[in-house]
């Protein structure tokens, strides 16, 4: 392929953090916050059996801890997470995802299946990662870094 040809943007499958860590939409947030500092997370998979409900983000739970810290262990997840949630399928480009999220405010998306089973969550950081690359500003580590990170790694990364 020559220089002036111009890749399309990868899937949000090809990106994605996977497998998904989730907790329960009845959990108390105690139980998430515990997932999320152990995991070294920024966001879980909310789910209800195995279909997904949306994403907690870990400033959700330090504005519960802030007002009231036992509220950690009084409220649910489902009672906290923000009431707008957004999914995405595997085949939806990063620049929609990217627009999705500034439509939303939010910095993370569910990738989910037709039935809305998780497969994985894709956020900033991510897209981030991916506009650096198709800009060509991979930047000084860019032989260290994988190319994008999630979809084929057996662990979920940090986001």
């Amino acid at each position: 392929m020559n220089a002036h040809t111009q890749q399309p943007p990868p899937s949000v499958g090809q990106v994605m953090h996977s497998p998904v860590v989730s907790v329960g939409d009845q959990d108390t947030l105690w139980t998430a916050m515990d997932l999320m500092l152990g995991r070294g997370l920024r966001h879980l998979v909310v789910v209800r059996g195995d279909k997904a409900l949306g994403v907690l983000v870990d400033r959700e739970l330090a504005a519960v801890w802030a007002m009231s810290p036992l509220g950690l262990k009084q409220r649910t997840v489902l009672d906290t997470m923000a009431p707008a949630q957004s999914f995405l399928t595997p085949e939806v480009d990063v620049v929609t995802a990217a627009q999705r999220m500034r439509v939303l405010g939010v910095d993370a998306l569910v990738v989910v299946d037709r039935d809305q089973h998780p497969l994985g969550v894709v956020t900033d950081h991510d897209l981030l990662g991916v506009l650096a690359q198709m800009l060509g500003g991979a930047g000084e580590d860019a032989d260290t870094v994988p190319r994008y990170h999630g979809s084929g790694y057996p662990v979920m990364l940090p986001d």
